[in-house]
């Protein structure tokens, strides 16, 4: 499939765009080329497509023209290289009824290999999986590589990221395809060992071990611990606290260095440390990254639902 006919796709089936709605583009100048392919795909498809271009900073809010373009729209797409997921600008855009697909870091190889995955499995599956959050007290990992690490969740609503956005208010990436919780960001306990992928540092190429104590990384160790806690002393102090535990849900994705599509992996999980309050937390940050975990075995309250990256519920 070329990225076009991906485009349309995503533009009439995930997004569910019609004729009359005020369909924004949201884009940056590295991203320009492979933005206006979704152009090109919203107009042919008869819906009057807009594109706004302007600097994502990572951290920071969008620039005020593109807000002012994004008030106004009814459906956006972001094509952009950073995020712009934790945005004021986005989460008003929200609270308001726009439906948004945030695709930073986006490729076009990444649009040709997994928008055209079966989002009917990707919801099934996810839906699953949250709905087992919701009522869950308490979530614990272990793996091979030394992962033991229990996190809590009582309260807390999870959530299906499925693809399918065509609600008022939807939001979510695409690519699609994780079920997720915010736990609670003060309670938590044990090691983490990260082996596959941290988003926005690297592909780890040797594991890092962190220790948590009250959702609060304490200690690293590992070759690149240095350069962890360097990477991590860039942003606000809550950087260190967790703020989500994620399961990817879609077969078409693999591990590529990529954020928005590593997290997405079927047969991993996530942690990140950060901001949550775009996912019914309550943790501000400039800060959220995802750190994946290859081949988890996982407990949701008394029942495994993963056993060494194989899903068995």
């Amino acid at each position: 499939m070329n990225t076009y006919e991906a485009a349309k796709i995503s533009i009439a089936s995930c997004m569910g765009v019609k004729a009359g709605e005020k369909f924004l583009i949201l884009t940056d100048i590295e991203q320009l080329d492979l933005a206006k392919e979704f152009v090109k795909a919203g107009n042919d498809l008869g819906i009057e497509t807009i594109m706004a271009v302007g600097p994502v900073h990572q951290g920071g809010e969008m620039p005020q023209l593109c807000k002012a373009a994004l008030d106004e729209a009814q459906v956006c797409m972001m094509i952009t290289t950073g995020s712009y997921t934790h945005t004021k600008g986005r989460a008003e855009a929200t609270e308001r009824g726009c439906r948004i697909a945030s695709m930073p870091g986006i490729t076009e190889d990444i649009v040709k290999m997994t928008l055209g995955a079966d989002y009917d499995e990707v919801e099934r599956i996810g839906s699953i999986l949250a709905e087992k959050l919701t009522r869950a007290e308490k979530i614990h990992i272990t793996t091979e590589a030394g992962t033991d690490l229990t996190l809590y969740c009582g309260g807390r609503e999870g959530i299906a990221d499925t693809g399918k956005l065509t609600e008022s208010g939807a939001f979510g990436n695409l690519p699609a395809g994780e079920a997720m919780v915010a736990p609670i960001e003060t309670k938590g306990n044990g090691v983490l060992v990260v082996d596959g992928v941290i988003a926005d540092f690297k592909v780890m190429e040797e594991p890092l071990t962190l220790t948590f104590a009250d959702g609060r990384i304490v200690k690293t160790e590992g070759a690149d611990a240095e350069m962890f806690e360097e990477f991590v002393g860039q942003f606000e102090d809550t950087a260190k606290n967790v703020c989500e535990f994620g399961i990817g849900t879609n077969p078409t994705c693999e591990i590529m260095g990529n954020g928005l599509v590593d997290e997405k992996v079927f047969g991993t999980i996530h942690i990140a440390c950060g901001n949550n309050l775009f996912m019914g937390g309550q943790q501000d940050c400039d800060m959220h990254y995802d750190m994946i975990i290859n081949a988890p075995t996982v407990w949701i309250d008394d029942e495994c639902v993963m056993e060494k990256g194989k899903h068995v519920y």
